[in-house]
């Protein structure tokens, strides 16, 4: 499916994504140029990404895409993954899966499924982290991820600088902040996961980081790391970018 086409039918609906067209136009652009046969999204929220993902690899005529969240969040997924992908059609491109607690249960039952005398057999291409935002969570789900993750695959995380400090909420995702430190609610925990484990891992030798907010790392060997740092939105996408991001620290 055209990118235009996916975004005339995602615009039937009225919600707030903080990945607008232009990250979604890249994010499109990626699966087209690296051509996953298996992809992963953990965290999936109304299921924008999972379109942008399914509408290249139906553009391409091959692929699937296995998106994971949780149970209880249906509560306000409105609309939904399953809403989007039958708006679109795309919904034999995309597996959506739930767990009751975090997505780190389903990485566990994946390694389990393909390990064979104490290996696991990886099966993904690329992975999408766009979930928990919590150094714990995440943090054990690359370790699980990497498991899975092929040689030569990529790995993106969303929100890299993000952090609780400003939210007007006591929780978030299920996780209470009353239990958290403040230097825990003031850290940006992608950033801490990616640049603590992420880039210190000597399975991963390249990263780039956009806009200081996704940042990439390419499973392959290497003798040195090599780090890109650039900005690629425009002025009006940043804008947009954070006007999307204050109307939900307002609602």
């Amino acid at each position: 499916m055209k990118f235009a086409s996916l975004m005339a039918h995602l615009s039937k609906f009225q919600f707030e994504t903080t990945i607008g067209p232009e990250d979604g136009e890249r994010l499109y652009n990626f699966i087209l140029q690296q051509r996953p046969r298996q992809s992963l999204e953990l965290g999936f929220a109304h299921g924008t990404s999972s379109c942008y993902v399914a509408a290249a690899l139906d553009e391409l005529g091959e692929g699937r895409l296995t998106s994971v969240d949780l149970e209880r969040a249906r509560e306000w997924q409105k609309p939904s993954i399953e809403e989007l992908l039958a708006e679109t059609g795309l919904e034999s491109y995309v597996a959506v899966q739930r767990e009751r607690t975090s997505y780190t249960w389903f990485l566990k039952k994946q390694i389990e499924e393909r390990t064979v005398n104490y290996r696991c057999d990886p099966v993904y291409d690329f992975c999408f982290i766009d979930g928990a935002k919590h150094w714990t969570i995440d943090g054990f789900a690359f370790f699980l991820v990497d498991k899975l993750l092929k040689q030569g695959g990529w790995l993106l995380f969303d929100d890299l600088a993000w952090t609780r400090a400003d939210l007007p909420y006591e929780s978030l995702d299920y996780i209470s902040f009353q239990e958290m430190g403040k230097d825990e609610i003031a850290a940006a925990h992608i950033d801490h996961v990616f640049r603590l484990l992420v880039m210190q891992h000597p399975s991963y030798a390249e990263f780039r980081i956009e806009n200081n907010w996704w940042a990439w790392a390419h499973k392959i060997e290497a003798d040195s790391k090599h780090v890109i740092v650039h900005e690629t939105r425009t002025l009006n996408a940043r804008i947009g970018s954070l006007l999307r991001r204050l109307k939900r620290l307002l609602n």
